[in-house]
């Protein structure tokens, strides 16, 4: 069966919380995928900061993918990397993605960037940021070949994270 690929919806929190939890039991290295309060997840998609795309086979969900617009809040990756209030603004967060592990080797990661990154284009968004653990050298390099650069190194989510940014126009 073809996979695709659709926006995730209010009513997907639950499976997509359900389905995080699961991909990071089967890591050995769980410190590479940060997992936020279920209740945050569904309170920031119901106000619309996080947005939710997941890929399908059939009814199973192969991949996951959420993007989060933070304002000025707090949590905005862009502080620590000194950005103004203006950029502040422009910055969204390539949060959390997840690929189950029948799914792996296919570039379902690269290709829920790639989609996200396209329904983000002509939305007045510049600045995408990301983080990723510096030992997850497969979620590294695949968001170098996008085009993301690393910026910084900081302690984050419990452990140290590269702080990744492309500018899309």
């Amino acid at each position: 069966m073809a996979i695709t690929f659709r926006k995730g919806s209010l009513s997907d929190a639950d499976a997509f919380v359900q389905f995080l939890a699961e991909v990071r039991a089967d890591m050995v290295q769980k410190d590479w995928l940060y997992l936020d309060p279920p209740e945050m997840i569904r309170e920031m998609m119901a106000g619309g900061i996080l947005e939710l795309w997941v890929a399908m086979d059939g009814d199973r969900v192969a991949a996951a993918f959420s993007i989060l617009h933070p304002g000025l809040e707090s949590f905005n990756y862009g502080y620590e990397l000194g950005l103004t209030k203006e950029e502040l603004l422009s910055v969204v967060h390539m949060d959390t993605s997840a690929v189950h592990p029948a799914y792996r080797g296919q570039g379902l990661q690269r290709k829920m960037v790639q989609t996200a990154e396209e329904a983000l284009s002509g939305r007045g968004e510049k600045i995408l940021l990301c983080t990723v653990h510096p030992e997850n050298q497969y979620s590294l390099r695949n968001m170098q070949t996008q085009g993301y650069s690393i910026r910084k190194r900081v302690e984050m989510y419990g452990s140290e994270r590269y702080i990744l940014q492309k500018n899309i126009f």
